[in-house]
């Protein structure tokens, strides 16, 4: 990737000519890290709080929108509302809803362009913010709609498999959230279907299918996949082992979840590593 030159492209990917806290600026500027985690981590290292990452990005929010009668900087304002509502989302702040609303606007018109995974990235966000706010039925639009957007483009260009899988893990979670575990697990193994995408290399779906079948009472598929997940996470993080182990032990014997990492590694599905570190945990919670 050829190095950023301003700091809207470092934030929201965007080049621009907008400028502001200049020390700041050129500070991240030369660290060669992008994104917003990134910028949040790097003004705390200077010493200042979240709310000076707040009041960077509303200035530059709000330089873009004076300059928005130029629709050249349509596309920028789209990343800042995006941005600025995950960063509010992530605070739990109720102002998340404006600012995705706003880019979900201005991303409408992407529909059925190549572009339209930036329309689902927002929706997806819209998600789950109507989740944490139980605005069920806004949901299950959003997360909805982000999936079939998501399939086209993937079956369409053989692109963006990442953000296909991100959006079928949501899709599943929110039916399994809403009571609906047996169409949950339909989106979940469909995104395990392109776990080599994900960073968390399966473990996310994999502990999500255990919850949806530990809904059901199907308990022994529940502990087969509660330690697949840990198994991955082992290396790859993302899911917590001992609470996956946990769950396991809840709804069967430690002699039965010992039984089940047994036979995982006899057909070859977990490798003697993994399976001495999983038999050691087990015995911590046993």
């Amino acid at each position: 990737m050829a190095k950023a030159s301003n700091l809207t492209e470092l934030l929201f990917g965007v080049p621009s000519n907008i400028e502001g806290y200049p020390e700041i600026a050129r500070g991240f500027l030369g660290r060669g890290e992008y994104g917003i985690d990134a910028f949040r981590r790097y003004v705390r290292e200077l010493g200042y709080s979240d709310a000076k990452v707040e009041e960077i990005l509303l200035e530059i929010y709000r330089e873009a929108k004076r300059r928005c009668a130029d629709t050249s900087y349509e596309e920028l304002l789209a990343a800042i509302c995006s941005e600025i509502g995950a960063f509010y989302l992530d605070l739990g702040y109720e102002g998340a809803e404006k600012f995705l609303l706003e880019a979900f606007n201005l991303r409408n018109r992407l529909y059925s362009s190549e572009k339209a995974f930036l329309l689902a990235n927002t929706m997806n966000k819209l998600g789950i913010f109507y989740v944490q706010n139980g605005k069920v039925e806004k949901a299950e639009i959003m997360f909805e709609d982000a999936y079939t957007i998501m399939k086209e483009l993937y079956e369409r260009f053989k692109e963006f498999e990442f953000d296909y899988a991100l959006a079928a893990i949501n899709l599943g979670t929110f039916y399994f959230e809403t009571y609906r575990s047996d169409e949950g697990l339909k989106y979940l193994f469909e995104a395990l279907e392109h776990k080599h995408a994900l960073p968390c290399g399966g473990a996310v779906p994999y502990f999500n299918i255990a919850l949806c079948y530990q809904d059901l009472g199907e308990y022994d598929k529940a502990v087969e996949f509660y330690i697949k997940a840990s198994a991955i996470a082992l290396d790859k993080g993302f899911v917590d082992v001992k609470e996956s182990l946990g769950r396991a032990l809840k709804i069967a014997s430690p002699e039965q979840v010992h039984s089940k990492v047994e036979e995982l590694l006899s057909r070859g599905e977990i490798d003697r590593r993994k399976f001495v570190e999983l038999t050691s945990i087990l015995g911590r919670l046993g």
